[in-house]
């Protein structure tokens, strides 16, 4: 990211990734949650100060399997599957999770990851298949042939695991690549050598699996998200005038009715009431509008509005 900021903390639609990563998950009501963190782990730390998680060191950036690895005894008296998810990947779905667990179970797999066709798979690890089209391996970018780079359906890095498995083939898994780390990756190869049923779940919207590594592919995620909340919104009977010139953060609510003119920020918890106006060029943060209130231009913060 070429910041100081630790890369999960960078902010999306008001809020950082982690936490858009954390309320996807939220919504399938795990037994547990247990995070991971390395770099600048005191400012990660202090913004996930508010949420119930049980919070793990990785003192060294050994790789994936690695980070997975050490969460074993955090999970010594859980009995169930275990969800492993990326800490830069906002754009998730909970109902894509939804759909894996259900392979999962529907396939009795030990291993099933998510996957994604990117038209420019570039940075990825590449999905290998068999004759019969089932997961034979997930290589890595910098280990993959020529022919690997050229396949296009690509790692997500969102897996589900059965709990004694994982952590019996973590302990199987090596650093003899090209990045000297143990992947996590190799672990769908280890099921396969031991005749272990596999899978892998094919979303057909392969923005939600972006994954966020520079400033222009948070931007990215940023337009995508913008554009998620509008046609939320207006699915849900708001007029956007503009749509294209309204930026909105996650937390912002908007009844029916509301009309919203263009070049306009809501921001953090504001609440805007039913048939309400918004006029250009307002920057409101933490504001409640109550019903039928006509907003001018201006910059408003922490105030209640009416007629």
């Amino acid at each position: 990211m070429n910041s100081p900021l630790p890369k999960v903390l960078h902010v999306l639609a008001g809020e950082p990734l982690i936490i858009h990563v954390l309320e996807t998950v939220f919504q399938l009501k795990p037994a547990k949650i247990a995070v991971v963190i390395g770099y600048k782990k005191d400012r990660v730390r202090q913004a996930l100060s508010p949420y119930a998680l049980e919070l793990l060191i990785q003192e060294e950036q050994l790789g994936t399997g690695h980070a997975v690895a050490i969460t074993e005894k955090a999970f010594q008296n859980f009995n169930g599957d275990i969800l492993v998810l990326c800490g830069d990947t906002p754009l998730l779905k909970p109902e894509t999770l939804f759909r894996l667990y259900e392979l999962h179970r529907q396939k009795q797999a030990v291993a099933t990851v998510l996957t994604a066709e990117f038209p420019e798979p570039r940075g990825y690890g590449r999905i290998v298949r068999d004759e019969n089209g089932l997961l034979a391996a997930i290589v890595e970018e910098k280990d993959a042939s020529p022919e690997e780079k050229a396949i296009r359906e690509i790692n997500s890095g969102t897996y589900l695991f059965k709990k004694d498995f994982l952590f019996k083939a973590l302990k199987e898994i090596d650093n003899e690549n090209a990045q000297k780390e143990y992947y996590l990756t190799d672990v769908i190869g280890i099921a396969r050598a031991k005749g272990f049923p596999v899978a892998a779940l094919k979303t057909d919207d392969f923005e939600e699996v972006l994954g966020v590594n520079s400033q222009f592919e948070l931007a990215r995620a940023e337009a995508i998200f913008q554009r998620r909340l509008r046609e939320s919104f207006m699915a849900n009977g708001v007029t956007l005038v503009f749509p294209e010139q309204v930026y909105l953060e996650r937390r912002v609510k908007i009844a029916p009715g509301v009309v919203i003119h263009p070049f306009v920020s809501l921001r953090g918890e504001t609440v805007i009431g039913t048939e309400a106006i918004i006029e250009s060029h307002c920057d409101l943060k933490d504001v409640k509008v109550l019903p039928g209130t006509r907003v001018k231009s201006g910059t408003i913060l922490c105030s209640t509005i009416c007629r």
